[in-house]
């Protein structure tokens, strides 16, 4: 796999993609949204881990990486997606049943 330094490319480039994407995100913000913004905080979080974990404390930013960037982020899109099926079910009063 090519290389930046101590950088993987293709790890590099999603770190600039995910660090970019919070600007949409932070920008776009409503407290209904709030999980799934948690959520994506997360993902940013792991994909800076596994950058910087070429460079320093390998073993602990490489759990970082995996129970914060993706353990963690899942159980809140998870929740986030409850919450939201949630919010649909009770505006519509009928299970979301529609037929």
């Amino acid at each position: 796999m090519a290389e930046i330094g101590p950088f993987a490319v293709l790890e590099f480039v999603g770190m600039v993609v995910s660090v970019l994407g919070l600007v949409p995100v932070l920008s776009q913000y409503k407290e209904d949204t709030k999980w799934f913004t948690a959520g994506y905080l997360l993902l940013v979080v792991g994909i800076l881990a596994t950058n910087v974990e070429g460079v320093v404390l390998p073993v602990v930013l490489n759990m970082t990486e995996h129970v914060v960037g993706i353990g963690f982020a899942g159980v809140v899109f998870l929740y986030a997606a409850y919450q939201r099926r949630q919010r649909i079910v009770n505006q519509h009063g009928d299970g979301g049943q529609h037929g």
